[in-house]
């Protein structure tokens, strides 16, 4: 049975989906933990971004590590796999977020690579051997 992949536009969509989530809950756990430290911290852009990015990778690699579904993916019906049907591991998890960030940094490159290759897999996804899939 051949496995249907996820295209370019269903896995951006799932990462919109993320991104949202994601943005709302750095906003609140930025307000709960306002009180505990000062307030320029607090409003410091290095400090949010820095905090920001903590979340992302945790959030990112925790999801795909257990069980290989952020809310994202899981609402758009798609799932993260190994090519040879092995565990994904949290090395897998790492590999996978800082070669996905590489190729966001280079003008997002490694991404829209999804685009334009057989297997619809990014960067990311061949530094790790995986598939996006999309669960029937």
């Amino acid at each position: 049975m051949e496995l249907k992949k996820a295209g370019f536009w269903m896995r951006v969509s799932a990462l919109i989906i993320d991104e949202i989530i994601l943005v709302i809950l750095t906003y609140i756990l930025l307000q709960i933990i306002k009180p505990l430290i000062s307030v320029e911290l607090v409003h410091s852009l290095w400090f949010i971004i820095f905090f920001y990015e903590f979340l992302d990778y945790n959030y990112y690699t925790l999801f795909w590590f257990f069980g290989g579904q952020t809310p994202g993916k899981k609402i758009l019906k798609t799932k993260l796999i190994k090519v040879d049907g092995s565990n994904f591991t949290y090395k897998d998890a790492f590999i996978r977020y800082w070669s996905w960030m590489i190729g966001v940094a280079l003008l997002g490159i490694g991404y829209f690579w999804i685009a334009f290759h057989k297997n619809k897999q990014g960067w990311n996804d061949i530094a790790t051997g995986t598939y996006v899939i999309i669960l029937s």
